[in-house]
């Protein structure tokens, strides 16, 4: 799914735009957590923390296309393709292939993007393979809310 897109290397980027709505996530390891967030209206198999200045910088970017997402607290996008090739790990792609996510930011990251999951197959594959790029594409046409505190 990468090589239909040009991509520069992303081992200095943790997130790389590659088109409207597309991004690659950098992430170096996953944490295996039972994430159950009764907030979320989709489940999730990931929440993926990215620091604030790239996070804000998607929010710009997408809110060129839907207005709601500048309010919003959380991005909701789908797995689209995931860097690694090789037939050892080719059906624990295809668990992963088409799964919600959820993309948050973090204050505390600075160039880093790490991942909390409850999906064995994800955690799997990112912690026995190493350094990872995950594809998401977010949907620039669905309602954002923003989170009122």
């Amino acid at each position: 799914m990468l090589d239909n897109y040009r991509i520069i290397d992303t081992k200095d980027n943790p997130i790389t735009t590659i088109g409207t709505g597309i991004y690659i996530f950098h992430i170096s390891e996953a944490s295996y957590f039972n994430i159950k967030n009764p907030e979320n209206p989709i489940e999730v198999i990931a929440s993926i923390y990215i620091p604030q200045n790239p996070y804000e910088k998607i929010i710009e970017d997408l809110a060129k296309y839907n207005k709601k997402i500048s309010d919003s607290y959380k991005l909701d996008g789908i797995i689209i393709g995931i860097s690694h090739r090789g037939p050892r790990y080719n059906q624990l792609e295809r668990k992963i292939n088409r799964k919600p996510v959820e993309i948050l930011s973090d204050d505390s990251l600075i160039s880093k993007v790490e991942m909390i999951t409850n999906n064995n197959a994800l955690y799997q594959l990112i912690n026995n393979k190493g350094d990872i790029e995950i594809a998401v594409k977010i949907n620039i046409f669905q309602n954002y809310q923003s989170l009122d505190l």
